[in-house]
């Protein structure tokens, strides 16, 4: 058996696992050089980026031929799911090289760049992978070094953050392997397609197990996208790994998982109503639960963390309907809520300090005294919550809404309106908290429980009581005000016209 190999086609993928090995090399001769692992990193993203829209221009999408079937293949949402994981991981990268002085080693630096180009190139291959053997390995990738990532910090608070993250991964990975098997003893092919779920439950003594085999796939991808009930990694894998950490889970992470999820769901939808019917309760699941526990939180990385449970309940909602445009629904809404995640982020990492968690009484006066990131942050939480003047917003849940309208889902579309209100409440919470005068009393929540908080885990918090004055907060670098303005300018402008970025979904 002949099999077609196209490099350019697997460039995407390809070029950020070499770029990794040339940081290590590199870092042996210029130990010494905290930023060039960084550099390096950025440039093989770049790279990566280059070959990939030089092989969607060319026709190189498909490659591992044979027969008529292809194993690697980056459809149109695919490859717009490709290159959002590329570019999430490049703001990522370059948060990270703009991280306060901290006490680690230059080889630290080195052994996080790679990492981060790892999970990546994971996170790329997963999207294209169209056989049970590829998927997983690749999916694997994208997840075990964000272990690694979230453990180097250091500190009790990364230990517990990363040990979590490690107990699930490993309980997905056993749910995983024993889904694909069952997969392969159902189907009797490695291929991840509606035909062979379609040949698997004509026969009446394999329909069970391919159900059997379903629901833990998608149950093992469930924990990867922070789905509940899959979700309770999150919080304490968010508030232990710091803010460039957390954006790459919240992010590029969350990119890579999509693509697995559109790989499993495509096959899934020959299944029809039972299997769209099981989605749905787990999309309003997730969105319900993120918003409700979301309310509740003081610090904001551990907002974003039950943020970004509800919002995967965002994402997986249009994939409950079996339209044709269900698929691009989810990689568009992704796509936005990548948008204004990232903003958030981006100004969280100018603000942090090592050991430091940034609580809501440490936005006060941020319009006043830094009206540039004070505007980005709101537009980036106004855009999660769908709310103007951040139109991308509106558009992302418009999008998320529509497929299920066009269903006649009705149950399912009256707990996305119910929770488009939790998530304005949510978010306005904390942007109503910037317009607060430092002292005022009336400002913030913080006199809530400070639920999920970072409990002898050795973290001061930026922020004081309710009337005491905030901490003040100091924008930490130059670049840090350039990659904030950047952000700022992404949403507006994909405000003014949203199709700058949904063309390529």
């Amino acid at each position: 058996m002949k099999i077609s190999v196209d490099a350019l086609a697997l460039a995407p993928a390809a070029v950020p696992m070499v770029a990794a090995l040339l940081v290590l090399l590199v870092d042996v001769v210029f130990h010494a050089k905290a930023r060039l692992p960084w550099i390096i990193a950025a440039l093989g993203l770049i790279g990566a980026l280059g070959a990939l829209v030089v092989a969607g221009r060319r026709g190189h999408v498909a490659t591992l031929c044979s027969g008529g079937e292809c194993w690697w293949r980056l459809d149109a949402p695919g490859t717009g799911l490709a290159g959002l994981a590329l570019v999430s991981a490049l703001v990522v990268v370059v948060l990270a090289a703009f991280e306060p002085v901290r006490p680690t080693s230059p080889q630290r630096a080195a052994v996080r760049a790679m990492l981060v180009l790892s999970a990546t190139a994971g996170c790329v291959g997963v999207v294209a992978a169209r056989d049970l053997a590829s998927w997983l390995v690749l999916l694997e990738l994208a997840t075990l070094p964000s272990i690694a990532l979230v453990a180097l910090r250091g500190g009790r608070a990364a230990a517990h953050g990363a040990l979590t993250l490690l107990v699930t991964a490993l309980a997905s990975f056993a749910v995983l392997a024993l889904g694909c098997a069952l997969w392969f003893a159902a189907t009797g092919t490695i291929a991840m397609s509606g035909d062979a779920v379609i040949t698997a439950f004509a026969d009446p003594a394999r329909k069970p197990l391919a159900v059997v085999a379903m629901m833990l796939v998608l149950a093992g991808v469930g924990f990867k996208l922070s789905l509940a009930p899959f979700h309770a990694w999150t919080p304490e894998a968010f508030a232990g790994s710091g803010t460039w950490v957390a954006a790459f889970l919240a992010t590029t992470s969350k990119v890579g998982a999509l693509g697995a999820m559109l790989v499993v769901v495509s096959a899934a939808s020959a299944l029809g109503s039972p299997a769209q019917t099981a989605l749905g309760i787990i999309a309003a699941l997730s969105m319900t639960l993120g918003n409700v526990m979301a309310l509740r939180q003081v610090d904001l990385l551990r907002l974003m963390a039950w943020s970004t449970v509800a919002q995967a309940g965002w994402v997986l909602l249009p994939l409950t309907s079996v339209s044709a445009g269900s698929t691009h629904a989810a990689a568009q809404y992704l796509a936005l809520y990548t948008l204004g995640t990232a903003a958030v982020f981006v100004v969280l990492a100018a603000f942090e300090r090592p050991g430091r968690a940034v609580q809501i009484d440490a936005l006060r006066g941020m319009f006043r005294s830094h009206p540039l990131s004070a505007a980005t942050m709101a537009l980036g939480l106004l855009a999660l919550a769908g709310l103007p003047p951040s139109i991308v917003g509106v558009v992302a849940k418009v999008v998320a809404m529509k497929p299920v309208a066009v269903d006649h889902s009705w149950w399912l579309l009256g707990f996305a309106v119910l929770n488009t209100l939790l998530g304005v409440a949510v978010y306005l919470r904390w942007i109503v908290a910037m317009f607060v005068p430092i002292g005022d009393a009336t400002g913030g929540a913080s006199d809530a429980p400070a639920a999920d908080s970072v409990e002898g885990a050795g973290a001061t918090v930026v922020g004081t009581s309710a009337g005491a004055a905030a901490s003040p907060l100091v924008v930490a670098t130059r670049g840090h005000r350039v990659v904030i303005a950047l952000m700022a300018l992404a949403l507006v402008a994909t405000s003014v016209l949203p199709s700058l970025l949904l063309r390529f979904f």
